[in-house]
């Protein structure tokens, strides 16, 4: 395999009129991709033990492993949320009663925690640490965003009518990181992608700019363009309407596919204790530390990887292209009613994105839907309300994701004689931390990013940072844990880091502001990054993080490189991001 595809061959048709950027775009995604692949067979030697190597996951760009029915299982867990359901089906029993208890959890998952918990006068918490019993403490029911609790890499926006009727859900498995990648080959297209999508030409480019605390654009050095805001106001909680709200891609922190490759990769170490293999869904993610326990999705992705392994000696990769895919609802789930004449069901489903079955060059199994649409036909006599869903009428966009599975695939090849996956006990704490890096990108994007809450609330840009040989680019800001004022950068020869500025962020967490000096002659390409404490320190390097560009490919922009440290507002929402 020469590249990774982009999800559900969508690139293809995204920039169908401008082929030139769709190889742009193309390109850089199965580098993004690539990378993700490479870290996540790396694990975490950084901050824990027992998690490196990954060696029983591998890189289809490196072993040339064809999908095919015999050798590709497709992974599938329920829509719905179903940590809604694990900790408050008791409590709204109690509260609410056995008749409308059920009507309540589907309220939760349409409308979140926080309007939720006013509109009913309950605090929704859940345990502080679920993985040890003994821990009472608690925290509140999350994770944070417009639409942080849908979680299980299915999201949805409900469009109703002035008497509160729904007459439109749309469910989305886009992640992120394919439209913070879009939106740095073409703005444009993203936006005329957002007016088709949502139905709606109010959609403005300036509507999706990421706007810093002075409310300016932040603008990107390596496009001269303003950065892209993943939750802007069409792509911004559970509602939507012609002025605003609508679901065009996942915006949930766990909902991101370099978590899903992570925890693939993750899952691939047989974990053991007592002497037995642990194949537990939920216990093996306490023990792996990947995902989150009583997740539809976590566990089950975990579980079915570690189980090709376990029980298929069989080592693993997810499947080209590498995505979340919704799948067809049952519809014998639903009751149309009497009024609905000639239609059926299936009339008030449409695909918007992606397809209904693989149409590309590869096996893949299933449906590889990125965005579908439940709404009544043009002229018929009936609302989405007078539907039923499982006999009870539909008020809520949840029960239709209780109807539906989202997937990924895995695809295994057969290990080389002799060769055993590794068998490790569950991860730990070593005894010393190495210095590693959470993120580096340009202080100006990531103190906006801040700002906005973005990875609080959504997900902080999945682009590489470029520099250009030949050149020095200040104002480079980078996020690391377990480093020290003196720390050392290592991306490699011909490049040259000069620290200006540190911050201890908390116990464990820095921020240091950089130069970076690329010479002249250094070689172009990616630039994995390596820090140490110590020479004497292991160095483990973190791919995809920069890039090395032919002098002059970069615009030539007037951008005062930001060099300021972080305030306490910005250093609280850091410790948010990062615990």
């Amino acid at each position: 395999m020469k590249k990774f595809n982009t999800p559900a061959y969508q690139g293809e048709k995204d920039f169908k009129q401008h082929p030139h950027l769709g190889e742009q775009l193309e390109n850089a995604w199965s580098n993004y991709v690539k990378y993700c692949t490479i870290n996540s067979i790396t694990g975490n030697p950084w901050s824990s033990t027992y998690d490196n190597p990954r060696s029983w996951y591998y890189s289809p760009l490196v072993d040339n492993v064809i999908p095919t029915e015999k050798n590709t299982v497709a992974i599938q867990w329920n829509a719905f949320p179903n940590r809604i359901n694990h900790y408050f089906t008791d409590l709204f029993t109690k509260k609410f009663g056995k008749d409308q208890y059920e009507d309540k959890l589907h309220e939760l998952a349409d409308i979140g925690p926080g309007v939720f918990g006013k509109k009913y006068d309950m605090v929704l918490t859940v345990p502080k640490n679920p993985c040890d019993p003994s821990d009472t403490g608690t925290k509140p029911f999350g994770p944070s965003g417009p639409r942080g609790w849908q979680d299980e890499y299915c999201e949805w926006a409900v469009t109703r009518d002035e008497n509160g009727d729904i007459i439109a859900v749309d469910f989305t498995h886009e992640n992120p990181e394919y439209w913070f990648h879009m939106w740095k080959v073409s703005p444009d297209i993203v936006v005329s992608l957002y007016q088709e999508i949502l139905n709606n030409k109010n959609v403005k480019k300036e509507d999706l700019y990421l706007l810093d605390s002075s409310g300016h654009p932040v603008i990107v050095r390596e496009t001269g363009e303003p950065a892209y805001n993943p939750i802007n106001k069409w792509n911004s909680g559970p509602d939507a309407n012609a002025a605003g709200g609508g679901a065009v891609h996942l915006t949930s922190p766990p909902n991101s596919l370099g978590a899903e490759i992570y925890l693939g990769a993750a899952a691939t170490i047989l974990r053991v204790k007592d002497n037995k293999v642990i194949t537990d869904a939920n216990t093996l993610i306490c023990a792996a530390q990947y995902g989150q326990i009583y997740r539809n999705s976590d566990p089950r992705i975990g579980q079915n990887v570690n189980s090709l392994v376990y029980n298929h000696n069989q080592q693993v990769t997810l499947t080209n292209p590498i995505a979340l895919y919704g799948q067809m609802p049952d519809f014998d789930q639903f009751e149309m009613p009497s009024t609905a004449g000639k239609y059926k069901i299936e009339d008030c489903y449409t695909v918007i994105r992606g397809e209904e079955r693989n149409k590309g060059i590869t096996f893949y199994p299933s449906n590889m839907l990125l965005h579908t649409r439940f709404s009544v036909p043009p002229g018929a006599n009936f609302k989405l309300s007078d539907i039923k869903v499982n006999k009870k009428p539909l008020k809520w966009g949840s029960q239709i994701a209780d109807t539906f599975f989202v997937q990924l695939a895995g695809t295994g090849k057969d290990p080389a004689a002799g060769e055993q996956p590794e068998k490790f006990p569950p991860v730990g704490d070593p005894a010393t931390l190495l210095p590693n890096v959470q993120y580096l990108l340009d202080n100006n994007l990531l103190q906006a990013s801040l700002y906005n809450k973005l990875n609080t609330f959504s997900n902080l840009t999945s682009c590489i940072t470029q520099v250009e040989a030949g050149t020095t680019t200040d104002g480079i800001a980078v996020l690391t844990n377990g480093a020290v004022k003196g720390t050392n950068f290592d991306f490699g020869p011909g490049i040259t880091v000069t620290v200006t500025d540190f911050q201890n962020v908390d116990s464990d967490t820095q921020l240091f502001l950089i130069t970076i000096k690329a010479d002249a002659n250094t070689t172009l390409g990616e630039k994995p990054l390596s820090l140490y404490n110590n020479t004497s320190d292991p160095r483990y390097a973190l791919s995809g993080v920069l890039e090395v560009v032919a002098n002059g490919s970069l615009p030539k922009m007037n951008i005062i490189p930001n060099k300021s440290l972080l305030s306490i507002q910005q250093i609280e929402q850091v410790q948010k991001i990062l615990k």
